[in-house]
């Protein structure tokens, strides 16, 4: 059967369906003639600016656990991308945002699926669950505590995942399956410089620099894994069609790239316009090396990369200078105290 075939006129909800993956995933769905609930916290003037088919939206806020266990009725695979979007400059600041929310919304609708019996419930990680390894192995999560400025994301994703393997055990409940992907970027994805990660945010200040300056934090050297939006959602359609439940994929490039490297791409696409690169050694960047070895996605699920880093940068460039206004994407419940 062929992966259309698998998901045609099937009942699917992708929580976090606004988000950079979800809004990708969404409209691959509904190609597919599946029958997608896509929801999540944000306004429906972005459901309308990203999804194919604004109709398959629905607000939800997932600490009401009411609500949680309303939208999963009758849904037969659910997507679970729900997470809430931190840099490392944020990772800190806003502990309690990052890690108390997750939690709770996270522990609603995992205690929804398994009560509605659905069938297939897909989570995903993060690349920040990792102990600080330069090559992150998925049998290595366990070895050590996330980065620093990784910590309350990273922890928050573990437990996600031992909430599921829990769910799975006491109730017998085979619908589990586990993801991890490493840097995402390209269309949807959020652009506002205070809360972006490193590819959209260096774009939108290389694009709207003043007097030509491109400031960007620490040296260059750092190292990562980055990949195309379209990617990850073919890893994750290629997971959860598969029989492999309660076993952690990673989903990355399987090499790393540079800083320096993204930014001299970025500068290249953007040769109607001069820059001029300010390194800040005072701002932090993280780990100095983080890749993830994909071997075993590569083994298991046939699943491979197909867009390299320049033409995925370029591919993002080209869009946000279409689409700009999508790029500043304001969430409405996780900024509230928890009720």
């Amino acid at each position: 059967m062929t992966i259309k075939n698998f998901f045609n006129k099937k009942k699917i909800l992708v929580t976090g369906g606004t988000g950079l993956i979800g809004a990708n995933l969404c409209n691959k769905l509904e190609s597919f003639g599946a029958k997608v609930i896509s929801c999540s916290v944000d306004g429906k003037k972005r459901a309308r600016k990203v999804l194919t088919n604004p109709k398959s939206y629905k607000y939800c806020d997932l600490r009401n656990k009411k609500d949680c266990k309303k939208i999963t009725k009758n849904i037969e695979i659910l997507i679970n991308l729900m997470g809430v979007r931190e840099s490392t400059q944020l990772g800190v600041s806003r502990s309690a945002t990052a890690l108390s929310s997750f939690i709770v919304c996270n522990t609603n609708i995992i205690e929804a699926a398994c009560s509605n019996n659905v069938k297939n419930y897909l989570f995903c990680g993060s690349i920040n669950q990792y102990p600080p390894y330069s090559i992150r192995k998925e049998d290595d999560v366990w070895k050590g505590l996330p980065a620093a400025q990784d910590r309350y994301v990273g922890m928050a994703k573990r437990i996600g995942e031992i909430q599921a393997e829990a769910f799975s055990k006491q109730y017998n409940w085979k619908a589990v399956r586990l993801i991890r992907p490493s840097n995402v970027y390209g269309p949807y994805d959020n652009f506002d410089p205070k809360t972006a990660h490193v590819i959209p945010s260096l774009i939108h200040k290389a694009l709207n620099s003043k007097n030509g300056l491109l400031n960007v934090a620490g040296n260059g050297s750092a190292i990562r894994d980055f990949i195309y939006v379209a990617d990850v959602v073919d890893a994750i359609l290629l997971i959860t069609r598969s029989k492999e439940i309660n076993f952690p994929f990673n989903i990355g490039s399987g090499q790393g790239t540079s800083i320096k490297k993204i930014v001299k791409i970025i500068v290249k696409n953007l040769q109607d316009k001069k820059i001029n690169i300010k390194w800040d050694n005072l701002k932090p960047t993280g780990d100095k090396k983080r890749v993830l070895d994909i071997s075993r996605a590569r083994k298991k699920l046939n699943f491979s990369p197909k867009i390299k880093i320049e033409e995925g940068i370029k591919k993002t460039i080209n869009w946000y200078k279409e689409n700009s206004e999508i790029g500043f994407r304001l969430g409405r419940a996780y900024d509230k105290k928890i009720r």
